[in-house]
């Protein structure tokens, strides 16, 4: 379970998994503005992201957050996790919905613990959809009326999307374009699934494609393939 915290010793703001496990592939936002009398200030949007966050750990985003009282701001944080892709959003109006909590295994000091407004959980089955529609794009689909309503949710998918296509790229003719996973792939499916393939350059596209899936979705192979019999083939 992610949470943003702000400590008080510091007054940093700090991304918490406060779960046993990791979860992958974090991008997060956050943005606000302050108003002091009749003065308004924008603070533009900040995005962050990491591989993995360690269960029973923080990440420190900011040493000194802007944590004026006069200020309002929401936080998206999207992430991966064995069940599903997990989409949180968090709001703090001044310091009226944060959450003083006095003692935290994590931290030395009492922590503020900004609220949470919504969780949304998008299975894998979306973005394999997305993906599959044309499955040999070099690009990400932008037009697609699927990938549209993701970025509506929130902007973060935009970024998501970005990192799957580079990954996708990379196993097709980047530094992972040896790999023995998309080999051992095609081998999962033509002995448990009887599909039977013609070497091809389309074939290494889709098999590429397959691989990345895999990793950024935390999916198994028998889950891919699964996917690839619905979706792809």
């Amino acid at each position: 379970m992610l949470k943003f915290v702000i400590p008080k010793e510091k007054y940093s703001l700090c991304l918490v998994n406060a779960g046993k496990k990791d979860v992958q592939s974090v991008y997060l936002k956050y943005y606000g503005h302050l108003i002091e009398g009749s003065t308004y200030h924008d603070f533009m949007p900040t995005f962050l992201q990491t591989e993995v966050l360690f269960g029973e750990s923080y990440a420190i985003l900011e040493e000194f957050n802007k944590w004026n009282p006069n200020t309002t701001f929401y936080y998206e944080v999207l992430y991966v996790t064995e069940e599903a892709i997990k989409l949180k959003k968090f709001n703090r109006k001044n310091l009226d919905n944060v959450i003083p909590i006095e003692s935290h295994p994590l931290f030395q000091s009492a922590i503020w613990e900004i609220d949470e407004t919504s969780c949304e959980y998008i299975n894998a089955e979306e973005i394999i959809q997305i993906v599959s529609k044309d499955i040999y794009a070099p690009k990400v689909p932008k037009n697609n009326s699927n990938y549209q309503y993701l970025l509506k949710r929130s902007e973060l998918f935009e970024h998501f999307f970005e990192d799957l296509y580079k990954e996708m790229d990379s196993y097709y003719r980047g530094e992972n374009r040896n790999s023995v996973a998309k080999w051992e792939f095609a081998e999962l499916l033509q002995s448990n699934y009887g599909v039977q393939f013609e070497q091809s350059e389309g074939l290494d596209i889709i098999l590429s494609s397959c691989v990345a899936l895999m990793r950024k979705l935390q999916l198994s192979k028998v889950q891919m393939a699964e996917y690839f019999l619905e979706y792809i083939i």
